[in-house]
């Protein structure tokens, strides 16, 4: 009966998702510019093929109670923040929510071009209140050759240090925004993305192809 009654009372949730400037990011200079490609969808059933939905409540069994919903496509979101974070590092970014991008088929009008799947998006209670961004990320340069492979992880436990910026505002919104900033910071500041970006265009063209032009962490 008790949990009969609780299941009830449990609704979907709405959150915004919105980038959190970070103070952390420090500015690089004679970065050249980048494009930012829509990352794919690759969270599997986490999702359920929905670009609104971001997490969810659980029992103790593991049975989803209620869903958690992104006012705005997350796609969409997650294309601006790295295109805010990279301002933030000094990059001058375009963003580009609409298309993926397709090695030597899709034109890139930047010296630069980032693209990715996304294998985690979410917020979600199951005991404890957490989110979770995953996913890889991928450096091109304009011809469509690669030069850089990430793998990339944010988690945002209930305990995590620090606390959120935001206010009066849910637990599963604030956890997933600040998970959102770890991600992008996580990429904006990688030292070899960096050292990509920065580096004369010769020299760029000089390494693709080369055994060392594909690193990954």
């Amino acid at each position: 009966m008790i949990a009969a009654v609780f299941t009830a009372c449990v609704s979907d949730q709405t959150v915004r998702l919105r980038y959190l400037p970070d103070a952390r990011i420090e500015r690089l200079a004679g970065a050249q510019p980048v494009t930012v490609f829509r990352f794919a969808d690759r969270r599997g059933d986490e999702g359920d093929h929905d670009p609104h939905r971001v997490g969810g409540m659980y029992d103790g069994y593991g049975s989803r109670l209620a869903k958690v919903l992104a006012a705005t496509p997350w796609p969409d979101a997650l294309v601006e923040s790295l295109v805010a974070g990279f301002t933030e590092r000094g990059v001058a970014a375009v963003a580009a929510p609409d298309r993926e991008f397709v090695p030597r088929a899709t034109t890139v009008s930047t010296p630069f071009a980032v693209a990715g799947e996304i294998h985690n998006f979410s917020t979600e209670t199951r005991w404890i209140l957490q989110a979770h961004v995953s996913g890889i990320v991928w450096l091109y340069d304009d011809r469509g050759d690669l030069l850089l492979t990430r793998s990339i992880s944010a988690r945002i436990p209930r305990d995590s240090t620090g606390g959120s910026p935001e206010q009066d505002v849910s637990g599963y919104q604030a956890f997933l925004n600040l998970a959102l900033q770890q991600f992008v910071r996580e990429i904006v500041m990688d030292p070899e993305l960096s050292q990509r970006l920065t580096a004369p265009r010769a020299a760029v063209l000089g390494v693709v192809g080369s055994p060392t032009s594909r690193a990954t962490l």
